[in-house]
C-alpha cells in the first residue's frame, strides 16, 4: 500500500474513514478461550493455558477486509479458524487498520482502532463487493466453512501520528448513505463498464493523478460516494472524489472530470 495522504480539509472522522477505505487487510482482536476447541480440532488446539486459572486472552489475527459504502467493515472468515470460534462465544472484537506504510518511522503514520462486535451475515451484494476487491478469495468463498462477517462499529480511535489521537463516535465515523442507494445498486455495472471500455482512463488517472507505477495495469474494483478503488494484481490503491457522488450519473461526471484532469496533466 502506498503512503496515505489526507486532503487538508478533511475532518478527523473523514481522515479515519479515508484510512480505512485504503486498507485491504486489518487486524482482528478476539477473546481466546482454551476450552473452545478440542485437541484434535482443525488448526490445532491452544495448549498450556487454563481458563480456570489464567482466565481468557486477547487473540490477534490478520484478515482481508472490505468496507461497505458507509464504511462498515466485512471479512470472509473460515468457521474453523480460532478467531471465528472466539466470535461465536463472544462477538465483541477490536479491529486495527494500519496506515503506516511508506513512513520511515511507522509511529508517525496513521492507524484506526475500532471497538464493536462481529457477527456472521448473509449479504450477496457485500460478498460480491468483497470478491471484487479480493479476487483470489473466489478460490475458497464457496466452501461451506467460509462465511461473511459484518463488523458493527461502536467507536473508533484515530491516531494520526505522535500526540495526535482522538476518539470518534460511530455516528460520526460512518457515512450516512440513506440518499445514496442508487450508487450502491449501480456499482457492479459501473465497475464492469469502466474495466471493459475505459481501462485507458483508469491507467492514466493512476499514473498521473495518483503517481502509481506506470508499468502496471490497473483495474477498478469498487466505487463508493467518497471515491473508487483500484488494483493491479498486487497492490491496492484509492482515488478520492472531490465531492460526494450520489448516483450513477454523478459518478460518471466525477470520473470524466478526473480523466480530463489526468489528460491535461500528462
Amino acid at each position: 500500500m502506498t503512503k496515505i495522504k489526507h486532503a487538508p480539509h478533511l475532518t478527523e472522522s473523514e481522515k479515519a474513514r479515508n484510512l480505512m477505505r485504503w486498507a485491504s487487510k486489518a487486524y482482528l482482536a478476539t477473546e481466546l478461550r482454551s476450552e473452545l476447541k478440542n485437541a484434535d480440532a482443525p488448526g490445532g488446539h491452544v495448549g498450556g493455558i487454563s481458563a480456570a486459572t489464567d482466565g481468557n486472552y486477547p487473540y490477534a489475527s490478520l484478515s482481508l477486509v472490505c468496507l461497505d459504502h458507509d464504511a462498515t467493515p466485512y471479512m470472509l472468515l473460515s468457521d474453523l479458524a480460532d478467531h471465528s470460534q472466539n466470535l461465536v462465544a463472544n462477538a465483541k472484537a477490536g479491529m486495527l487498520f494500519d496506515g503506516t506504510a511508506g513512513y520511515r518511522d511507522p509511529l508517525a503514520g496513521g492507524r484506526v482502532t475500532l471497538v464493536g462486535s462481529m457477527t456472521k451475515v448473509e449479504d450477496d451484494r457485500m460478498l460480491q463487493r468483497f470478491l471484487g476487491r479480493h479476487p483470489a478469495s473466489k478460490l475458497y468463498a464457496g466452501f461451506k466453512d467460509f462465511s461473511l462477517y459484518k463488523y458493527t462499529i461502536d467507536a473508533a480511535h484515530l491516531i494520526g501520528g505522535f500526540a495526535k489521537a482522538i476518539w470518534v463516535p460511530s455516528h460520526e465515523l460512518k457515512l450516512d448513505c440513506k440518499n445514496y442507494q442508487d450508487l450502491s445498486k449501480s456499482e457492479p455495472s459501473i465497475v464492469n463498464h469502466m474495466n471493459a471500455d475505459h481501462t485507458d482512463a483508469i491507467n492514466l488517472i493512476a499514473e498521473t493523478l495518483l503517481k502509481l507505477d506506470k508499468s502496471q495495469k490497473w483495474r477498478m474494483t469498487g466505487i463508493d460516494p467518497e471515491g473508487w478503488d483500484l488494483h493491479n494484481g498486487h497492490v491496492h490503491a484509492r482515488c478520492p472524489f472531490e465531492q460526494l457522488v450520489t448516483d450513477a450519473n454523478s459518478a460518471r461526471n466525477a470520473l470524466v472530470a478526473q480523466a480530463k484532469a489526468a489528460r491535461k496533466t500528462s
